[in-house]
């Protein structure tokens, strides 16, 4: 329970993510984005993690929710992941981006959302 909190706080703080399946030339930013916030979690580099954000996003994720994510899924997102294009959705006047996240060494999986404003991450959500 106290994991899905941590990983859902931090989905609270932010909003939303993406992936390489299924994206075209419409999705290349998401998709860099998506790959370089996976590999700030791995790599446990918060300024990397929040280098790409808008200014709300930079204010709203703190080290301590991102540190929390880290330690529960750093060790997976280094053993390898693979990715999975699931839709867009419109909320709130902007484009949501999922994606489905299998870790190489579990059974488990991530649902990935993600929020681009002007290129930039305005929320990111691992749950």
């Amino acid at each position: 329970m106290k994991s899905f909190f941590s990983i859902a706080l931090i989905g609270l703080l932010s909003l939303f993510v993406v992936s390489p399946a299924f994206a075209g030339p419409d999705r290349k930013v998401e998709r860099a984005a998506l790959s370089q916030l996976m590999q700030a979690i791995s790599d446990n580099d918060y300024e990397a993690f929040l280098s790409n954000g808008t200014p709300e996003f930079k204010k709203n994720v703190t080290k301590q929710a991102f540190d929390s994510v880290t330690s529960q899924l750093g060790q997976l997102i280094r053993a390898g992941y693979t990715t999975e294009y699931l839709s867009k959705l419109y909320q709130r006047g902007t484009i949501v981006h999922l994606w489905k996240i299998s870790y190489v060494n579990s059974k488990e999986n991530s649902l990935a959302k993600l929020i681009m404003i002007d290129d930039k991450v305005a929320g990111f959500w691992l749950l």
